[in-house]
């Protein structure tokens, strides 16, 4: 059977945006509202610019997805209810969720609402898919660091639509397990106000570039591959960016996508986005699990090349072959040696370098020797550096559209109107949604001399409802007395009026309440001990082994030392490949009683055991997350080393024993399937701050050289309630005696120095 097309789905960081998508060829859009939109600082749009947007949408037979892809605290819960009322009452084609308090919300609530799993889910293998489908999700966003291979697997086994990346900026870190901005200035990635860390400088072995700074994503080459991977939606990042950038895009990929380009036609499209926004392009790992995508060297928009620099003549005149026609006031870029940006510069006067030294050109054109003058404060440019295009005014003039004149599509719902008249007095009954407002006319009132007539002004008065929410549905009328045009104009305004208040208070202004979790507290504080390989440690009541099939001897070690104490974790990253080996192994230890997950995928390999723990990766910063992990078999939670004092001793209150505080731990910032670009493992940024890159398994670990530590809020943290502590000792410890020493120290209350998080500030 032939797959069906995949949707086409654009990146609407502002309304301009969203217009330039659907003038351009997207079958659907992705928008966010100005909360819980994990591009917090992209324009976004009010409920109204939605409202819009949505009816335009539908009236060309498009979607609208709204991102609600961010964390919630417990404190946003009733913020968060309101939000999910207005994307049900906007009729959305769908939600973009991560926090599972939010996917508990809307499926008690607004069961209507179509869920899709954000990419910040770390949705990486078959399993994963599979855990959210049985939660009622329709549509998963894959992880970025997939094969062609494992994105077909899971396309075609998991029971849901996916949806994946084809075009735009990338992470370096797994989106969803990057806390590199949080833990160091309190900008959480996962509540979309990402300070972009990883773009920075650092510095290794005496030299300094850019080692975590990812190309963009483009996936162009293999859009064959994902229309048969059985791919539903082919998804272009984007909602920082601007209109002419998403146009240029969309336009590129959807005539890609009809197959209407020619090959010079794609080098040419490719070569116009470039100079609109682009950093070197790479593939991933679609194809190849050895590619490098890091652009070490230099960050930001290049835009496209055009040429090399042949000679600097006298007047600071640059001399330059180039490949594509140029025009007064375009920008220009040359990569200088140590700067980790390129200098731009705009084209103020050009020429051809036959010209003589006096002339000047509007427009020059492409494969000429053209001559443009630096600025006076040039820096020194060689011979041999590449020049790009960065600004093209002939590109962003020709990706023009036209936005809808405002109001026109505005989405109107019908409203039912009832009239009962007698000779005393005239009922008028609106109602929709199953919320009903009436409003009566007191007498005395004449018969209706014509009926007919008398019917047709009622019907006419109410389809007059031209700046109002609503539109007119069914009418119905009993009786027939005359009633003058005044009066009933004025009547129809104030029932309508009316309703449209009783009806915004009965939908969207419902009230959060809290579901209790039964909780149970003990007297005694309990130590939980996490490592990745076995140590024997003594006064702890729980060590919890990360399991490895390939080193099932640290299993035997810890189960002989620890019996009954062990909790068994599986690691947050399992690729497809690697998941039999974990599921035989499981099989292989029926007697195990404790077991632990850190992602969705984990929970799916460990259905139908007791007992299990979510690591924080699965972030659990509200009490209707933890009901909705609870309900997927979790008992206990270790609660997120990013959350704030406020959240974090609510969440103690609220669960009881079920939360588990981390207290200490060497963080891992990111979580990255690519290595950086640099040789050493040690590493410190401009300020001076050192952090360190471990391997585990495939995976790289950036951690910081100050670990994360709670231990001189240990009082604080057990007067508020708290009994259950995690040290976490996965990174950054160099021997046993090291991981006991610490052990020993913490136990016995003594202050471990390292930073606090988010604990002395609020988490934003």
């Amino acid at each position: 059977m032939k797959n069906k097309p995949p949707e086409l789905l654009a990146p609407a960081g502002t309304p301009e945006a969203a217009w330039a998508a659907l003038a351009y060829g997207a079958d659907a859009v992705y928008a966010g509202l100005p909360r819980f939109s994990a591009r917090a600082e992209a324009g976004n749009f009010t409920a109204e610019a939605l409202d819009e947007l949505i009816g335009y949408a539908r009236h060309l037979g498009r979607r609208v997805y709204i991102t609600f892809n961010t964390l919630v605290q417990q404190r946003e819960l009733g913020e968060a209810l309101e939000t999910l009322a207005t994307i049900r009452d906007l009729n959305a084609s769908g939600v973009i969720v991560q926090d599972m308090g939010v996917v508990r919300l809307a499926q008690k609530n607004f069961p209507s609402l179509r869920l899709h799993a954000s990419t910040q889910l770390a949705v990486h293998n078959l399993e994963g898919a599979r855990q959210l489908a049985s939660l009622g999700f329709k549509r998963v966003v894959l992880a970025r660091e997939l094969s062609l291979k494992a994105i077909e697997h899971i396309s075609k086994n998991c029971g849901i639509e996916t949806e994946t990346f084809i075009h735009g900026a990338l992470c370096y870190s797994y989106s969803g397990l990057c806390l590199f901005s949080s833990h160091l200035i309190g900008r959480s990635g996962n509540r979309g106000r990402c300070a972009y860390n990883c773009r920075q400088p650092f510095r290794c072995d005496g030299k300094e570039n850019l080692p975590f700074s990812m190309k963009d994503f483009s996936a162009a080459a293999h859009l064959p591959e994902l229309v048969s991977a059985g791919v539903a939606s082919l998804k272009i990042e984007g909602r920082m960016k601007s209109p002419s950038y998403v146009a240029a895009v969309t336009d590129y990929y959807r005539r890609l996508t009809d197959g209407t380009l020619s090959a010079d036609e794609q080098a040419e499209l490719l070569s116009d986005i470039q100079t609109i926004f682009g950093r070197p392009s790479t593939d991933l790992y679609l194809t190849d699990s050895q590619t490098d995508p890091i652009e070490p060297v230099n960050a930001g928009h290049h835009g496209a090349r055009i040429g090399v620099v042949k000679e600097i003549r006298p007047g600071g005149w640059l001399i330059f072959d180039s490949n594509r026609a140029l025009r007064k006031y375009d920008g220009l870029k040359v990569e200088t040696p140590g700067d980790t940006f390129a200098y731009g510069f705009a084209a103020h006067d050009l020429r051809l370098a036959s010209d003589p030294e006096t002339k000047r050109r509007f427009d020059l054109p492409e494969d000429a020797e053209i001559a443009v003058r630096l600025p006076p404060a040039a820096p020194p440019i060689l011979p041999g550096t590449p020049i790009y295009c960065s600004i093209s005014q002939a590109v962003r003039q020709r990706y023009d559209f036209q936005a809808p004149r405002p109001g026109t599509y505005r989405q109107r719902r019908p409203v039912n109107i009832h009239v009962f008249q007698t000779l005393e007095k005239t009922v008028l009954t609106a109602s929709a949604d199953g919320v009903q407002c009436e409003l009566v006319l007191d007498g005395p009132f004449e018969a209706a001399r014509q009926p007919e007539k008398s019917a047709a002004a009622i019907r006419t008065c109410f389809e007059k409802l031209g700046e109002t929410d609503w539109q007119l549905g069914e009418l119905t009328i009993e009786g027939s007395v005359f009633i003058p045009i005044s009066i009933l104009n004025d009547a129809r305004r104030r029932l309508i009026a009316d309703f449209s208040n009783h009806w915004k208070q009965l939908r969207c202004g419902t009230e959060f309440v809290s579901e209790p979790w039964k909780k149970e507290k003990a007297t005694n504080v309990a130590w939980s001990v996490k490592a990745r390989i076995f140590q024997s440690l003594e006064n702890v009541d729980e060590f919890v082994l990360e399991i490895d099939p390939a080193r099932p001897e640290e299993i035997e070690k810890a189960l002989d030392f620890y019996a009954e104490k062990l909790r068994l974790a599986l690691p947050v990253i399992i690729r497809d490949e690697e998941a039999d080996a974990f599921r035989e192994l499981i099989a292989s230890l029926p007697n195990q009683k404790k077991w632990e997950a850190a992602n969705v995928g984990g929970l799916n390999l460990l259905q139908g055991k007791q007992g299990v723990t979510a690591d924080w990766p699965l972030y659990t910063l509200n009490t209707q997350a933890a009901l909705q992990w609870n309900e997927q078999g979790v008992q206990q939670l270790v609660l997120s080393p990013e959350d704030d004092a406020e959240n974090l001793f609510e969440l103690i209150e609220q669960l009881g024993d079920a939360a588990i505080v981390p207290v200490y731990q060497h963080t891992p910032l990111m979580i990255s399937a690519t290595k950086p670009a640099v040789d050493g493992d040690e590493l410190t940024d401009r300020s001076r701050r050192a952090f360190h890159i471990e391997q585990a398994g495939h995976e790289f670990v950036l951690t910081g050289d100050t670990p994360f530590s709670l231990t001189d809020h240990l009082d604080e943290l057990k007067a508020k309630g708290a009994r259950r502590f995690r040290i976490d000792l996965m990174y950054g410890i160099d021997s046993p005696a090291e991981a006991a020493d610490l052990v020993r120290r913490i136990t016995s209350g003594s202050s471990v120095p390292g930073h606090s998080g988010n604990i002395e500030r609020t988490l934003q």
